[in-house]
């Protein structure tokens, strides 16, 4: 998402943005509230992470070995996670990546918790993690639209991208690196886990709408023809390419 901004130029000043409006919206509000806990909880799954991966290997390069397992099924499914954003209830596809984020992390917790988490165990759950990112990003970019008036989406947008780094990158890492220290790796795993229950409840408190993507060509035939430009491109591969390099720095 862009940031956007419904303000112009008025006579005698500014007119002012509300950024809070589109939590007027109940059912925004509810999404906007399950990805925000999931975001915090993205952020303490981080630092979980990284010290995990740590206590194991005592190995910097077995994190960024991780990193690059979560990411690239991503980057692959990526474009089947919009063909089926555009092609089934979003609803149901949000929900159902937040189940699969969910238990993911949930073994990881139950794992850790136990003393039995091992590398192998790692690589195979940030994967599943990765895969199902890949179909949250698109549908969620989807559904916004449908859920607020077109002239308040700018400030919808508006208020994700003030709050995303807000909670991934400041809330999210402190609450964990309070967590791991006080609590364990294994309970900083769990409420990650929690969080994408929080969001899957949000979504399910949803009403259903109607725009529920297209049903044109097979949806294997769409995959293809989007993994054909992307061949095509050799942009597209370099900005792929870089963003898995970028684990390995």
């Amino acid at each position: 998402m862009q940031h956007s901004y419904d303000g112009h130029d008025r006579p005698g000043g500014f007119s002012r943005v509300n950024l809070l409006a589109p939590l007027r919206h109940r059912d925004f509000a509810l999404l906007w509230t399950g990805q925000t806990a999931s975001l915090i909880g993205d952020g303490v799954f981080l630092v979980a992470m990284a010290w995990q991966v740590y206590s194991i290997s005592n190995a910097p390069a077995a994190l960024s070995m991780v990193g690059i397992a979560m990411t690239i099924p991503t980057l692959v499914l990526l474009l089947a996670g919009g063909v089926v954003s555009d092609r089934f209830d979003r609803r149901r596809v949000l929900i159902g990546a937040d189940v699969v984020r969910g238990l993911a992390v949930g073994g990881m917790a139950l794992l850790s918790l136990a003393g039995a988490l091992q590398l192998w165990h790692m690589f195979v759950l940030v994967a599943v993690y990765g895969a199902g990112t890949a179909f949250f990003g698109p549908a969620f970019d989807a559904i916004v639209p449908e859920l607020m008036p077109s002239e308040q989406l700018a400030q919808a947008n508006s208020l994700d991208q003030l709050v995303r780094p807000i909670a991934f990158r400041l809330a999210g890492p402190a609450l964990g690196g309070w967590m791991v220290a006080g609590l364990g790796v294994g309970t900083a795993f769990a409420l990650d886990s929690a969080t994408f229950v929080i969001s899957a409840a949000a979504v399910l408190s949803m009403r259903q709408y109607d725009g529920c993507g297209t049903r044109g060509a097979s949806m294997m035939a769409d995959v293809r023809q989007g993994y054909a430009f992307v061949r095509s491109n050799v942009w597209l591969w370099g900005t792929l390419i870089s963003a898995a390099v970028a684990y390995l720095l």
